[in-house]
């Protein structure tokens, strides 16, 4: 009951998340397009601008993944001194790195970054000290991810979840004020920065208050703590520096090459499909804690029971909700951006394709991040995504924006599949997990979509009601078979089961 509480605890977090998400991500395009003459162009020079510095998160990323892993293996197995001394060298290992970056920023006050990138908007002083303040916000960034995950270790990883959605809220509330009144991209780039400082300040003392014995005492750093940490911390990295290929490179990419216009169809196009997958992830990322938890207490009979059950409810989701985005996405753009002319079908249909395989490859990442058995995983996204951008290069100048989406379709194939094998490993002898669901999948997938191709290129001369009314029976029917075919009926009987015991022992409670 307790474990089920946790991971409902961050259910509600991450759909409070989404939901901060969904804000700014609706909320930040729009002003642009509405506020500025030439909005589409100044939005995708922000968007390029922004993504042209984002790969340095990946050390962030690398160094509190792996080490709030580390803090609550050792909190769950009574290590609580190993665990604070884990916090507390992980803090240091974040000083020897923004020493090492800080030259960073002087070389960048030598570039032509606004001539590189192609913009129009502003000039290259201007684009200097956008980067150089973005670079400022990575740094506070590195220290409030640890601080807000340090409270997984004492079970209470929802309590950072929310801490993280503030900082998103507050980002976004004082970007989009900004962007109203058409401020600079400077001002605007200094207000994240301002607004993650001031929220570091807040969860320090917020750990000091409700979780004392995880105050972060940089006296108990260790430097050959730190030092250990660099090698299984780069692999972490890496994984993020992945996410940079395909997620930020790309839009550096299409604006050298297409220009601002087409950045911001892709860019746009893909944030409908970003918003609806977060509803898989949020069930793939509330289980994270307890995978570490589990791993931590070496029960394998429990993460093999929490991997089929998370499975089913992910296969559930995984068809269903990226049919539902495709054939929804000429109203969803339209009444997002009073703007129908930016739904390209054959954009769209590529990204749901993808937004598919990404669903399925992310829930079972989780198992291999989560236990801190990255290392070949790492490897095989470097080398995917590279890849991709390596390819798409070229294919982008012939096929334009969807010249990416196959290079970039072919590696989240690839990747699910070795994932896969790799969470077969993950399992002792005897707690093998099965790859059948997957297959089965496979089929529905190439089912559903192969039925929704029609309806989708049509949708773009289709009225609305029309659009709104195929698109809700499309989705319902593609549902209720999934929840046939993956069997989630033994999920909800588990969650009534653990609701009806806990409505049955509340009386005796009292």
């Amino acid at each position: 009951m307790t474990s089920l509480r946790r991971i409902l605890n961050m259910l509600l977090a991450f759909i409070t998340g989404h939901g901060v998400s969904i804000f700014s991500q609706l909320v930040i395009p729009p002003l642009f397009l509405l506020r500025f003459a030439d909005g589409k162009a100044v939005y995708g020079e922000w968007a390029a601008l922004t993504a042209a510095i984002s790969y340095l998160g990946s050390l962030n990323y690398g160094v509190q993944t792996y080490a709030v892993n580390q803090m609550t293996i050792h909190r769950n197995r009574g290590e609580l001194a190993e665990c604070r001394t884990v916090q507390a060298s992980a803090l240091r290992l974040m000083q020897w790195m923004m020493l090492a970056i800080l030259p960073l920023g002087v070389v960048i006050a030598m570039l032509p970054v606004a001539d590189w990138l192609h913009l129009r908007h502003v000039d290259n002083a201007q684009a200097r000290l956008v980067l150089d303040l973005f670079l400022l916000q990575l740094f506070s960034m590195m220290v409030f991810a640890l601080l807000a995950n340090s409270f997984m270790a004492v079970n209470r990883a929802h309590r950072g979840i929310n801490w993280a959605n503030a900082l998103r809220l507050v980002s976004a509330i004082a970007l989009g004020g900004l962007v109203w009144i058409r401020s600079s991209f400077a001002a605007m780039a200094a207000s994240q920065l301002a607004v993650t400082i001031f929220c570091v300040l807040l969860v320090l003392v917020d750990l000091r208050w409700t979780a004392p014995e995880v105050a972060p005492s940089l006296g108990l750093a260790r430097n050959d703590v730190a030092r250990g940490m660099v090698g299984p911390s780069w692999h972490f990295s890496v994984l993020s520096l992945s996410g940079f290929l395909t997620w930020q490179a790309p839009v550096v990419l299409i604006q050298r090459i297409l220009g601002p216009v087409a950045v911001t169809v892709f860019a746009l196009t893909r944030t409908v499909f970003t918003m609806s997958r977060q509803l898989l992830a949020i069930t793939s990322l509330s289980v994270s804690p307890e995978i570490t938890s589990l791993v931590g207490r070496k029960d394998w009979k429990g993460l093999q029971r929490l991997y089929d059950l998370s499975e089913r409810v992910v296969l559930l989701l995984v068809p269903t909700i990226s049919v539902a985005t495709l054939l929804a996405s000429p109203w969803l753009l339209a009444v997002w951006l009073h703007q129908r002319t930016i739904y390209e079908p054959g954009l769209c249909f590529l990204m749901a394709l993808t937004s598919a395989a990404m669903g399925i490859k992310d829930h079972k990442y989780q198992f291999q991040a989560s236990s801190n058995q990255h290392e070949a995983l790492s490897r095989v996204m470097l080398i995917a995504y590279s890849l991709v951008l390596a390819v798409s290069s070229v294919t982008v100048r012939h096929f334009g924006v969807n010249g990416f989406m196959y290079a970039w379709l072919a590696a989240e194939v690839a990747l699910t599949i070795a994932i896969l094998r790799m969470n077969r490993k993950l399992f002792p002898a005897g707690y093998e997990v099965a790859a059948g669901p997957v297959w089965r999948l496979l089929a529905v997938t190439a089912v559903v979509f192969a039925g929704a191709a029609y309806p989708a290129f049509r949708s773009a001369s289709e009225s609305f009601p029309v659009v709104l009314a195929i698109a809700a029976a499309y989705t319902i029917a593609t549902a209720l078979v999934c929840y046939k075919v993956f069997g989630v009926s033994e999920v909800t009987d588990v969650l009534l089961g653990r609701w009806r015991a806990r409505a049955a022992t509340a009386p005796a409670v009292q």
